[in-house]
């Protein structure tokens, strides 16, 4: 049982409400004068066996308990499950300032390993590393500001040294410092490598790049994953980039370390790297609050992998297609640059710095580029090369929302198949059906005893809340089906609360920034869950599905509370004026469903 859960068991909502509020509780539905509007007539109604309440005047709203006391209190979620929490006598969970704490030691190791790496840097020992960036074009002062060093070749070296700094052996460990060998001791994680500290757009360093001195593989060693490090929802070099970017309102993405020191030490200060990785969905959403424009400088060895091609739909999924509404940002612009001359950027950079400014002045707008190398992957004459050029991209062009710019890009790939636009669109429209089916035969929707609406995908059940939830989090296109809902179609306060948040959070990591234990914790249930694969018009349907059947379920429930009320009432004439505001909305009501199953039709 949540946090959330034990508190709400532990509060009586008509013990909560009566202490600010005059009830009537002659009735098994406790009525009293709205708190939040002024009226003459009680419109005000609790449901103790839901511990529920709703207000059936001006304020037409309802919820838990800890939704009455953020109404109440004009609080949020944290601070309404804070005085809910002391009112039952629970004491909360602080796992955030846990986390905190448990990192800091982690940070702090970080920090003592970074000044060792950089004193053997200095050091006779670091006589090779000197000259390897020295060749590079990088020269002690930028070695130093860029946060480098040398890891030396011995088993131990720096695990010796972070005993004798009182760092414990957790901490070294947590941080991927050091790593347990077979026979149990514990080594050095980076041995005979130059080091490049990472950190995160705070500045923090929570992690390392290791980069072999003498041709051994991998050529680039990076911290596993740890508490502070994920690598790919860490940008390297943002901490540097963010304030260039914000002022250009561009961002320039590339892959590797030395591309970055080589672009910031040239002048070039809006450019982060992926560390070697495709870029993912996280990544770019750390730089689509600051830029209207991403540009992605791929090298040439990586632009044909089937990792980065999948990775560049998936970054087209979610940032390609502008939101509208509270909260949504504007058409986040991605493109590609290739330089043609096969350098990576750092090479570029160094020797011809007006061929990487060229690269970056005709990159490609993401679609176009995609339309290039799927061409050159399947044949566009051949039947099944059309089929797979078209179930790729046709999803893609569709979303696009300006029409001139859809056609023009249908007319193009109309020419590039040799058929004509109307068999494009009949096509799509085939291979759309066949994914349909095949969609529908993985998801299938029950109601559980309780009303509610699950849907299941591959056997593992998702709500209906949670589901809409993942799919505006994965799919930020699709927020605007999603931000102009009412907050109380979501009946759980816990999904109604994260989907406030979401409204006003730019990004997954902006978000979990505002919330308390319980709700990070269904944050990581939700987006955890593997959506099935589905194009964008699948996706659009899915979402709005999703909308269409919380309308209904708060229509129905609203349905219910109004006959429950209704059958309840005594006579006399204060009551019969309660009546008349509720069969008032039980009308609307009626209307409302009419008015959703005609539309469905």
């Amino acid at each position: 049982m949540s946090q959330v859960d034990e508190i709400k068991r532990a509060l009586d909502i008509v013990q909560v409400v009566g202490e600010t509020v005059d009830l009537d509780t002659r009735s098994r539905t406790p009525k009293a004068n709205c708190p939040f509007h002024a009226e003459r007539t009680p419109s005000f109604v609790l449901f103790p066996d839901s511990q529920s309440w709703r207000c059936f005047g001006s304020c037409a709203t309802g919820g838990d308990v800890i939704s009455f006391i953020m109404k109440r209190d004009d609080v949020d979620f944290r601070e309404a499950l804070q005085s809910a929490a002391k009112s039952a006598g629970i004491e909360l969970d602080n796992k955030e300032s846990e986390k905190r704490a448990s990192a800091s030691p982690l940070i702090e190791a970080n920090e003592i390993a970074l000044g060792y790496f950089w004193t053997q840097l200095r050091s006779a020992a670091g006589s090779d590393a000197q000259e390897y960036l020295s060749n590079r074009g990088i020269d002690m002062d930028a070695a130093r500001r860029r946060d480098m060093g040398l890891a030396p070749s011995g088993m131990d070296t720096l695990t010796g040294h972070l005993k004798t700094s009182n760092v414990s052996g957790k901490a070294a460990a947590g941080a991927g410092l050091v790593v347990q060998s077979a026979d149990g001791g514990w080594r050095d994680m980076f041995r005979g490598r130059l080091t490049i500290a990472i950190r995160d757009a705070e500045g923090r360093v929570v992690g390392f790049g290791g980069r072999s001195l003498d041709g051994s593989e991998p050529k680039y060693l990076n911290t596993s994953r740890t508490e502070l490090f994920d690598k790919s929802r860490i940008l390297y070099g943002l901490n540097w980039a963010e304030k260039n970017i914000r002022s250009s309102r561009t961002a320039v993405v590339v892959e590797g370390y030395m591309d970055v020191i080589a672009a910031h030490e040239h002048g070039f200060e809006n450019v982060v790297a992926s560390m070697g990785t495709a870029i993912t969905s996280d990544q770019v959403s750390q730089v689509a609050n600051m830029a209207d424009t991403v540009i992605l400088s791929l090298d040439s060895d990586s632009a044909g992998q089937e990792a980065t091609l999948n990775s560049l739909e998936t970054v087209w999924g979610a940032f390609g297609v502008s939101g509208a509404g509270a909260g949504r940002r504007s058409r986040l612009e991605i493109k590609i640059a290739r330089l043609e001359s096969g350098k990576d950027p750092d090479e570029a950079i160094r020797n011809s710095p007006n061929e990487w400014q060229d690269a970056l002045n005709n990159a490609l707008p993401l679609l176009r580029w995609l339309m290039d190398a799927y061409v050159k992957r399947f044949d566009p004459k051949s039947p099944a090369g059309k089929s797979s050029i078209t179930e790729k991209l046709y999803p893609l062009i569709a979303a696009v929302e300006n029409p001139y710019e859809q056609d023009r890009y249908l007319t193009e790939l109309a020419e590039r198949l040799e058929i004509s636009i109307e068999q494009l669109r009949s096509n799509a429209s085939q291979i759309r059906s066949t994914q349909t089916r095949r969609q529908s035969q993985r998801r299938t929707v029950t109601r559980r005893p309780d009303g509610g609406i699950e849907f299941t995908h591959g056997g593992v059940a998702a709500s209906l809340e949670e589901h809409l939830i993942s799919l505006v989090l994965a799919y930020p296109d699709l927020s605007e089906f999603a931000t102009d809902l009412e907050d109380e179609l979501f009946e759980d306060i816990q999904n109604r609360s994260l989907f406030v948040l979401w409204r006003t959070s730019v990004t997954i990591d902006k978000l979990r920034t505002s919330l308390t234990p319980d709700l990070e914790e269904r944050l990581d249930q939700i987006t955890g869950r593997t959506l099935p694969p589905a194009d964008q018009p699948n996706r659009v349907a899915d979402i709005s599905e999703c909308v269409r059947r919380l309308h209904e379920r708060h229509l129905r429930l609203l349905k219910s509370q109004e006959e429950r009320v209704l059958q309840e009432m005594a006579t006399g004439d204060e009551v019969d004026q309660t009546r008349g505001i509720v069969d008032d909305n039980a009308l609307k009501t009626n209307d409302r469903l009419k008015n959703l199953f005609a539309r469905q039709r």
